[in-house]
């Protein structure tokens, strides 16, 4: 009886610490408007202009999506940073500027921040918020949305008329499958046009 009573104590302990730890668990979510979406489809693309000269630059562009029932909404976050040519730490939004700096980049010409609604409408990010990533040893990552403004902008490239629809914020931690593509400073323009335009179009 004893020994009975000792083996249901020991099966509650292993069945409450395994409770615990599932509530531990990293969920994949971000959240816009107050409605959360599960992060189901991810990658990023390192994208490397100017390599092998005083200019190069590394962009890494995230694309955190949810899909559910043929509905789609991206979530698209471009970090760049002109000194580093490694991805990691915190990257503040700063709005659209002229001046290259560590940020999370705002707008939709060579790369692109902002949330997408099933390719109908899109959102892109303001001055407000920021990211951070870290990028662990066994090459998981983990990426932290926090606060991050986002909206339109009513002229291209003025940050007065921005007007803000919603905050998202959020974190994903796993794998995630990383290409890099060599674009050359020459051919930005054309690669923009090619993955963008159809973005930009949605942008008066």
């Amino acid at each position: 009886m004893k020994k009975n009573t000792i083996l249901l104590a020991g099966l509650f302990v292993l069945l409450t610490m395994f409770s615990c730890s599932k509530d531990k668990d990293p969920v994949n979510t971000f959240t816009y408007d107050g409605e959360e979406y599960l992060i189901n489809d991810v990658y990023l693309i390192e994208e490397v202009f100017g390599k092998g000269t005083a200019d190069e630059m590394h962009v890494f562009q995230f694309m955190f999506a949810n899909i559910q029932n043929g509905d789609t909404t991206t979530l698209a976050l471009a970090v760049l940073d002109p000194d580093v040519k490694t991805v990691g730490g915190n990257y503040a939004s700063t709005g659209f500027t002229d001046d290259t700096q560590r940020c999370l980049y705002p707008f939709g010409i060579f790369f692109i921040s902002g949330i997408s609604f099933n390719g109908d409408s899109y959102y892109l990010t303001g001055s407000e918020g920021s990211v951070d990533v870290t990028v662990g040893t066994n090459g998981l990552y983990s990426v932290s949305f926090n606060n991050i403004s986002v909206g339109e902008y009513e002229t291209l490239g003025d940050n007065g008329t921005y007007s803000e629809a919603a905050i998202i914020s959020g974190s994903y931690e796993g794998v995630i499958h990383k290409e890099v593509e060599n674009v050359g400073f020459a051919k930005k323009s054309s690669v923009a046009q090619t993955r963008l335009n159809t973005l930009l179009n949605q942008v008066k």
